[in-house]
């Protein structure tokens, strides 16, 4: 059986007159997209118009529900009680939900994003009540989680859950390093890296030392100044090492 990736891309995360990313040029190199849903960046019109070239790049939705925190982004940590975050989660799926119907499309998954994303992988009781609120929502819909404890207590709550590994952040004995600025990537190191977890299950610390991986999905950055490129690179590496990019499902 051939091997099989999904890549995801965060995107739709412009608001207002603020623009981030060039999801146009970005969006067509990933198999599927995560898009904000209004708690940290992407007003409904940029929902809308990121859910129209999902839909022409032939790729799959979810939705990237994030803590209340438009200002900072959603990177800064906000202590929240799990059955409201679970509340929250569902109110800004629901937003994509609606709008994706409208265009023909259905969001097949959900990617907690930024510091609610940190707070999933060590909060169990948080990541339980997001994996329970998503499974009672619909219990085909997948929730894309770091690989780790944090996944399994939202697996373990009922959820569909497709673990994942970055390829263009770095990692160190602490876990995953989220950058306040995203800088550019070399696209022939992100690819390398790809291919790297697809074949080999590992992926290289900060250090230099190797972690073992086993995922279904890496994801990507869209608002790197060189995203696209990056994106571009990566696909064509995976398909030239007999590895195809395939959408969750």
């Amino acid at each position: 059986m051939p091997l099989s990736i999904d890549i995801n891309g965060d995107a739709g995360e412009s608001y207002g007159r603020w623009t981030l990313g060039d999801d146009a040029s970005f969006l067509p190199h990933v198999s599927s997209v995560n898009i904000a849903c209004g708690y940290h960046g992407g007003d409904p019109t940029t929902m809308r118009q990121t859910v129209r070239i999902a839909k022409a790049a032939g790729i799959g939705i979810g939705a990237h529900p994030s803590f209340p925190d438009l200002m900072g982004f959603g990177r800064r940590m906000i202590t929240v009680a799990p059955n409201e975050m679970a509340d929250m989660t569902l109110y800004q799926v629901g937003a994509l939900v609606a709008i994706a119907r409208t265009e023909g499309m259905k969001v097949a998954h959900v990617k907690p994003h930024g510091a609610f994303y940190k707070a999933c992988s060590i909060d169990m009781a948080l990541s339980a009540a997001i994996g329970a609120a998503i499974a009672a929502y619909d219990p085909a819909m997948v929730l894309v989680l770091l690989a780790g404890p944090g996944a399994d207590a939202a697996e373990s709550a009922g959820a569909r859950v497709a673990r994942e590994a970055f390829i263009d952040l770095d990692y160190d004995d602490g876990g995953l390093i989220i950058e306040r600025v995203p800088r550019p990537r070399d696209p022939a190191v992100v690819a390398e890296r790809a291919v790297r977890v697809v074949k080999e299950g590992k992926l290289a610390k900060l250090d230099g030392r190797d972690m073992d991986v086993a995922v279904s999905t890496l994801c990507l950055h869209g608002d790197r100044v060189n995203s696209a490129e990056v994106a571009r690179v990566v696909k064509a590496t995976l398909l030239a090492n007999g590895v195809a990019v395939e959408a969750l499902k």
